[in-house]
């Protein structure tokens, strides 16, 4: 498989910055959850100056609201791994969160069957590791009992839709479509990768079990845990303690840190 990687960072539908950042020392590439987009992540620039952070931006939620999502990984991989390869030429790390994490991992995969420069780090949040199937399928469910699982997920509803009809119109079926693409990922065992891995995880996350300990498994170099307080949802809620964490996991000074809001 051939992908055209180009000498210039392009602009592209597939990804988001927030704002400048002048000499950076990496880029953190984030990855949404299931029903997420972008702006998961556009409070993270303001708590760093030492690193950019771009965050992909699937189909089916946002300016891409129009597009279809994507309903299975390979596909997804496909067309997300040519747009993403121009990001590899300087030091950047890839972060995601519950399916982004998975989607993560699957592009880093890709990346090192085509040869392309591996990210310093892999973050991946509120996810057990890729060999372990998930347990609960919720995919196939009526709208109504779709709905309240997700509530009981604490808050994948986007918090900024004014009504419950609006939620249900708009997002539900990429929330679906984002469901089912995870639920149905099948895992192809292959050789661990040459990427240190960082695993966060929500002491109260009701969907994440032993697997943590399986990430060791996914890499030749060393894999860590982290605990924060909360649940599933404990990025949203923790951004700048996140943000910190992953900054000094990749080395990043204290004193280049933006540290305001």
């Amino acid at each position: 498989m051939e992908v055209e990687v180009r000498p210039t960072r392009p602009s592209s539908r597939w990804f988001r910055s927030f704002g400048d950042v002048t000499d950076p020392a990496g880029e953190v590439v984030c990855f949404p959850h299931a029903g997420g987009s972008a702006a998961m992540f556009q409070n993270w620039q303001r708590y760093t100056s030492a690193l950019k952070i771009t965050a992909v931006q699937l189909p089916g939620r946002e300016v891409r609201l129009g597009e279809r999502p994507f309903l299975e990984m390979t596909a997804l991989v496909d067309a997300l791994a040519p747009a993403l390869a121009p990001l590899t030429g300087r030091p950047y790390a890839f972060f995601g969160h519950s399916m982004g994490a998975l989607v993560a991992f699957e592009v880093l995969r890709r990346f090192r069957e085509l040869e392309l420069p591996l990210p310093s780090a892999l973050f991946v949040s509120g996810r057990d590791a890729p060999q372990y199937a998930d347990q609960e399928r919720v995919h196939h469910l009526p709208d109504a009992e779709l709905l309240a699982r997700l509530r009981a997920w604490e808050g994948m509803e986007p918090q900024d839709l004014p009504t419950y009809e609006e939620l249900v119109r708009l997002m539900l079926p990429t929330i679906r479509a984002d469901l089912t693409l995870a639920e149905t990922y099948v895992y192809v065992p292959g050789p661990p990768l040459p990427v240190p891995v960082r695993v966060l995880r929500g002491r109260r996350d009701p969907l994440v079990r032993d697997g943590d300990a399986g990430w060791a498994r996914q890499t030749s170099a060393d894999c860590s845990v982290h605990e924060f307080d909360g649940g599933h949802y404990f990025v949203q809620d923790q951004e700048r303690s996140v943000v910190a964490h992953v900054g000094a996991a990749l080395g990043v000074s204290a004193a280049r840190e933006a540290g305001t809001q």
